[in-house]
């Protein structure tokens, strides 16, 4: 009973209408969170472009290493000193320092990909997320795009381009994911649509540069 007030108290501060509906979103949204989404999008790569599996699972494995695990302890140390408003970083503002640190590690990441000599599809994935990053940081500067939106629509191309029906499963997710953003009130219907659209032509213009699709 105590984190269903804590979750009517939370639905009741940001202008949602709290009950079952809103506790489902929380979830999903949790669920389906951004970093959470970004380890699968290597794993999808992983599994489905690299025609040697168990090479694929590693280069997946050090994917997840250098460019989910430093977001995800920086955001956490972050959330914890008090940087954010919420976990959902609500305040548009307060987003920038993520942004900048996300970019920081893709460009590291895609650095030490090419000292290696990274299967192309890995490469090319970090250079869709750099682009990605990009774009939404400078809409950020103005406007509060979504960005679970954006990472499932992100792995949901990627999954279409390897594997159809597994593309269309996270198509669906996006649906249900975009949904729970505005029973939140975390964002806006255009807000979602515009995370959607924008990682699934960064992903698709990346790919075809690269000659993958």
């Amino acid at each position: 009973m105590a984190q269903q007030r804590d979750l009517t108290a939370e639905a009741l501060q940001r202008g949602a209408i709290p009950g079952r509906g809103y506790t489902f979103a929380r979830r999903l949204s949790q669920l389906l969170h951004p970093m959470l989404l970004g380890v699968m999008s290597f794993f999808v790569v992983g599994l489905f472009a690299i025609p040697e599996r168990l090479a694929g699972l590693g280069w997946a494995i050090l994917c997840v290493l250098l460019q989910v695990a430093p977001p995800t302890a920086f955001f956490t140390i972050r959330l914890r000193q008090g940087a954010y408003s919420d976990e959902d970083i609500s305040v548009r503002q307060q987003r920038n320092e993520l942004y900048f640190f996300g970019l920081l590690t893709v460009l590291v990441g895609l650095a030490i990909l090419f000292a290696l000599k990274a299967p192309v599809p890995f490469v090319a994935l970090l250079c869709s997320a750099v682009v990605l990053n990009m774009l939404a940081w400078l809409i950020n500067l103005f406007w509060k795009i979504s960005i679970h939106s954006a990472s499932i629509g992100s792995i949901a191309t990627l999954a279409t381009i390897y594997v159809a029906p597994l593309g269309f499963f996270f198509w669906v997710c996006a649906v249900a994911l975009g949904w729970a953003r505005v029973r939140t009130r975390n964002h806006s219907p255009l807000q979602v649509m515009a995370g959607l659209v924008l990682a699934a032509l960064c992903v698709l213009l990346v790919f075809r540069g690269f000659g993958l699709i």
